[in-house]
C-alpha cells in the first residue's frame, strides 16, 4: 500500500518528533508516512542547529502532558479540538491513555483530513468513533458554525480543550484573537497555546536560530512573515474575554519534564517557544 506523502513542513516536523513515539499503534500510523519531501529542509536546518529536534521532542512531549493531567482530573468527559492538527498522531496517544475521559476529539485543518482519517482507521479502528474531521480554515469566522454541523457535534455543555500547536506563528494576531472569541461559551473552554516568543526575549547568543529556522520554514511556505508573541499579550488576550492565563511554561519546563534535567535550556530566555494555558468560561 502507497504511503501517504506529507507537505515539507509537516514531514520535517515529523521527522523531528519520530523518537517520540513507541506505542504500536502509533508506530503503525507513522510507517504509513512517507517523510522523504522534508528532506532538503532538515539538511538546511541541521546545518543551522544541529539540536534542533529537542525543541520539537520537548514541545511535543509537554502538550500531550498538559492535555493528559487534564484529563486524568476530569470529573466528566472533555471534548477536544485540535486546530491545524496536520499530521500529528496526537490524537491516537490521547485516546489510547484517556479514552474514558474524552468524548470526542475533533481534528480541524484546512485539507488532507480524509486521508489522516483513513490512517487512523488502520492504525486506531475500535477508537474511530471518538474521532471526528473537519476540513475548514481555522480563521474562518464561521468555524463554531461549521463544527455545529450535525455530523460533527460540537457539544457546548461540555468542557472544551482547544489545542493550537505549530501553528500560532503562521496567524495574524488579530486571526487568534478571533478563534478564542469564537470558543467562548458556558462551559470552560481550555486553550492550550504555544508560540514564539520575539528576537528579543532570546539571550543573544541564541537569537540566530529561530531566526534563520523560521527563514528558512517561509520560504518554503511562501509567506510574507512570522508572528510572534509575548505572554502579556497572551494575557490580555484572555483577561479581555472575561479568562485567565492558568500557567505559562518556557523551554525550561519542557525540557525538565522531558528529560528530568536541564541541557539546553537553563534559564527561560535560552529558548524561543513558550506554551499557555487559557481558561475562559465557568468550570
Amino acid at each position: 500500500m502507497d504511503k501517504l506523502k506529507l507537505e515539507p513542513t509537516a514531514a520535517l516536523v515529523m521527522q523531528w518528533s519520530s523518537k517520540l513515539f513507541n506505542e504500536e499503534a502509533t508506530l503503525r500510523f507513522i510507517s504509513r508516512l512517507d517523510l522523504s519531501s522534508g528532506k532538503n529542509l532538515y539538511d538546511k536546518c541541521h546545518s543551522v542547529c544541529n539540536w534542533y529536534d529537542e525543541i520539537i521532542l520537548n514541545r511535543k512531549n509537554f502538550i500531550k502532558n498538559l492535555i493528559e493531567q487534564e484529563l486524568c482530573t476530569a470529573k466528566q468527559e472533555y471534548q477536544l479540538v485540535f486546530l491545524a492538527s496536520g499530521k500529528s498522531p496526537l490524537s491516537i496517544e490521547i485516546l489510547l491513555k484517556c479514552s474514558s475521559k474524552v468524548y470526542h476529539i475533533i481534528e480541524v485543518d484546512v485539507s488532507g483530513t480524509e486521508d489522516k482519517k483513513r490512517l487512523y482507521l488502520e492504525s486506531i479502528p475500535e477508537l474511530m468513533h471518538k474521532l471526528k474531521f473537519v476540513d475548514a480554515d481555522i480563521v474562518s469566522p464561521d468555524i463554531l458554525r461549521i463544527l455545529n454541523r450535525p455530523d460533527i457535534g460540537y457539544r457546548h455543555d461540555l468542557p472544551t480543550i482547544v489545542l493550537l500547536e505549530g501553528i500560532s506563528y503562521y496567524l495574524e494576531k488579530h486571526e487568534l484573537e478571533n478563534i478564542i472569541s469564537s470558543f467562548s461559551c458556558k462551559k470552560e473552554c481550555i486553550f492550550i497555546i504555544e508560540y514564539l516568543v520575539p528576537h528579543r526575549f532570546v539571550t543573544k547568543a541564541r537569537r540566530f536560530i529561530p531566526k534563520k529556522i523560521f527563514r528558512i520554514i517561509r520560504e518554503d511556505c511562501g509567506l510574507k512573515g512570522i508572528t510572534c508573541y509575548t505572554n502579556e499579550e497572551l494575557k490580555s488576550m484572555f483577561l479581555a474575554r472575561g479568562g485567565k492565563l492558568s500557567a505559562s511554561y518556557s523551554m525550561v519546563d519542557m525540557e525538565l519534564a522531558r528529560n528530568g534535567i536541564n541541557t539546553y535550556f537553563e534559564k527561560p530566555s535560552d529558548g524561543w517557544i513558550e506554551c499557555v494555558v487559557g481558561r475562559l468560561g465557568a468550570s
